[in-house]
């Protein structure tokens, strides 16, 4: 996950869900994950509590951070 505009500096990517899955060369398969929506929240050392910005976050899907094979867009409002 990486959010497009943070309010404050966060990492580029962010974990935010985990499934593995197995298939044999030239199979393909699907994978489902339930991102939370506590994925979305920072610690805002201001306001001493978790926060949650609202605007659009890109959802990666790879193998790695290094190996991206996918992505959307979600956008979060109030």
């Amino acid at each position: 996950m990486a959010p497009q505009d943070p309010g404050i500096e966060r990492p580029p990517k962010e974990l935010a869900g985990v499934h593995k899955i197995s298939v044999t060369p030239g199979e393909t398969g699907t994978a489902q994950i339930t991102v939370d929506p506590e994925a979305f929240q920072y610690w805002d050392p201001e306001t001493e509590q978790w926060t949650v910005d609202t605007g659009a976050y890109d959802l990666l899907v790879g193998s790695s951070s290094r190996d991206i094979r996918g992505q959307t867009t979600v956008q979060l409002r109030e």
